[in-house]
C-alpha cells in the first residue's frame, strides 16, 4: 500500500473523468509534461493501483440484463478457491468479480440476454462446483449509478453516469460489437491498434468509437483501480427499504451523490433495494458514512448491512455472448 503523491492523485483525477484522454492533454490540464504524466500512469499499473482501463457500457443498448449474484463459499484450499475464480472470470457471462466478507464470499455480476439463459449459466457454474457452492442470492438489476471517486476529482465537475434501466436496445453491427470488446478488455487500445485487429483505418476506428458514444452505448471512460493500494479500503452497503417512498429514495440517492466516499450506487429487486458501494481511508470512516445514511433515513431505511470488499476479479462489461 503507498499513499498517493500530489502528481499521482491529479492523473488518477483526471481519468476519473475520461480515460481515454491523450497524454499529451492530460499534461496541459495539470500543467505537467506528457513524459511524466505518461511515467506517472506507468508507474501507477506497476504497483498495481490501476487495474486497467474500461469503458462504462450500457448493456441495456445492447439487449442484455444485469443480475447479480451472492455466493457463499464452503470452505476449500486457496489452490481450488482460485480454481472457481478463474472458472468465473473465464465465464462470458461474468461481468464483474468480487471477494468479500461477511455472510458471503463472492460477488458475481453477470449479463445475459433473459432471465432463461442466466439461469442455464448460473446452473451450469453450480453443477461445476457442487460442493463449493451450495448457497446463493440473487437479485436483478435495475438501473446502476456510477459517480467516480469524488474524493480524486471535484464532485461538480464529475458527472454521474447512469447505466441500464429501461433503455430501447441499439442494433449495434459485428464490426462495432468486435470494437466494443477489444475497448472492454483495454480501454486505452489504441485506433491503430483496433484498426490493425480488424482491417480498418484509425480514422474509421475513431469515428465508429465516436458514434457509439453518441448512441450513448459508450457512456465514457474511467480506471479499475484498488483502493487498497491507495490506503483505501471498500465496502458495499446493501440496504432493505421499510417504506417505499419516491421523494424519500429521490433524497437517498441525492445525499449519495454529493457523499464523497460514495463510488457508486444500484438499484435493485430481491431481498435488499438498493447497493451502495463506499471507499474510505479507514474503517471508522466506512463506519461514519453507514452512520450517517442510518440516521439521515431512518423512515425508509428497514436494514441496512456493510459487506467489506477486498478484492476485484473482473470488470468487463462487454457481453461477451454476443460475439461467440
Amino acid at each position: 500500500m503507498t499513499t498517493l503523491r500530489h502528481v499521482e492523485r491529479l492523473v488518477l483525477g483526471r481519468l476519473e473523468l475520461n480515460a481515454r484522454i491523450q497524454f499529451s492533454t492530460l499534461g496541459r490540464q495539470i500543467r505537467k509534461s506528457q513524459q511524466q504524466v505518461s511515467y506517472t500512469v506507468n508507474s501507477l499499473v506497476e504497483k498495481g493501483v490501476i487495474r486497467q482501463f474500461y469503458p462504462l457500457l450500457d448493456y441495456s443498448k445492447l439487449d442484455s440484463l444485469n443480475f447479480r449474484v451472492y455466493f457463499k463459499v464452503v470452505y476449500i484450499s486457496q489452490e481450488k478457491f482460485d480454481e472457481m475464480v478463474q472458472y468465473l472470470i473465464a465465464e462470458p457471462h461474468t461481468a464483474w468479480i468480487a471477494g468479500c466478507g461477511g455472510r458471503y464470499d463472492l460477488i458475481c455480476t453477470f449479463l445475459a440476454l433473459n432471465p432463461s439463459q442466466f439461469n442455464k449459466t448460473l446452473r451450469g457454474i453450480m453443477e461445476k462446483f457442487p460442493e463449493q457452492l451450495q448457497n446463493y442470492t440473487v437479485l436483478t438489476t435495475i438501473v446502476i449509478t456510477q459517480f467516480g471517486r469524488k474524493y480524486l476529482f471535484r464532485h461538480d465537475l464529475l458527472p454521474a453516469v447512469i447505466i441500464g434501466g429501461d433503455r430501447k436496445p441499439e442494433k449495434v453491427d459485428v464490426t462495432d460489437l468486435h470494437i466494443l470488446q477489444v475497448l472492454a478488455e483495454d480501454g486505452r487500445a489504441s485506433a491503430v491498434r483496433i484498426g490493425q485487429l480488424f482491417s480498418m483505418s484509425p480514422k474509421t476506428v475513431i469515428e465508429r468509437i465516436k458514434r457509439l458514444q453518441e448512441r450513448k452505448i459508450i457512456l465514457g471512460f474511467r480506471p479499475s483501480l484498488n483502493p487498497r493500494k491507495m490506503n483505501y479500503i471498500s465496502a458495499l452497503l446493501t440496504i432493505k427499504y421499510h417504506n417505499i417512498s419516491i421523494e424519500m429514495e429521490k433524497s437517498l440517492i441525492s445525499h449519495l451523490k454529493a457523499h464523497p466516499n460514495v463510488v457508486s450506487i444500484a438499484k435493485t429487486l430481491g431481498e435488499w433495494d438498493i447497493e451502495i458501494i463506499t471507499e474510505a481511508p479507514d474503517i471508522m470512516e466506512l463506519r461514519k458514512t453507514e452512520m450517517e445514511i442510518r440516521q439521515k433515513f431512518t423512515v425508509l431505511i428497514q436494514q441496512i448491512e456493510s459487506v467489506p470488499l477486498y478484492k476485484i476479479y473482473k470488470t468487463n462489461f462487454f457481453p461477451k455472448f454476443l460475439v461467440g
